[in-house]
């Protein structure tokens, strides 16, 4: 069965998985001062958490963090 999005349920945890795995690699970047790096893999998994999302889930949390996230990264790149 499909979701509203089209995305099927495997398919949208397989979706939710990559989108947790760029974040974490891009905070690891953040960590390591690769502002430019982490921008981008934030970028992705913003898009990545963006397919996966449909209203009825608990995805919107996952955006919400990945926003605050790369807006970190960002602030922290405009100083550094």
């Amino acid at each position: 069965m499909r979701n509203s999005n089209g995305v099927g349920p495997l398919r949208q945890r397989q979706l939710r998985a990559i989108a947790e795995n760029l974040c974490m690699l891009a905070d690891l970047h953040c960590e390591n001062h690769n502002y430019v790096a982490a921008e981008a893999l934030y970028v992705r998994a913003l898009s990545v958490a963006q397919q996966s999302h449909t209203p009825n889930d608990d995805g919107s949390a996952l955006l919400a963090r990945i926003r605050a996230k790369q807006q970190q990264a960002l602030e922290l790149d405009a100083v550094g």
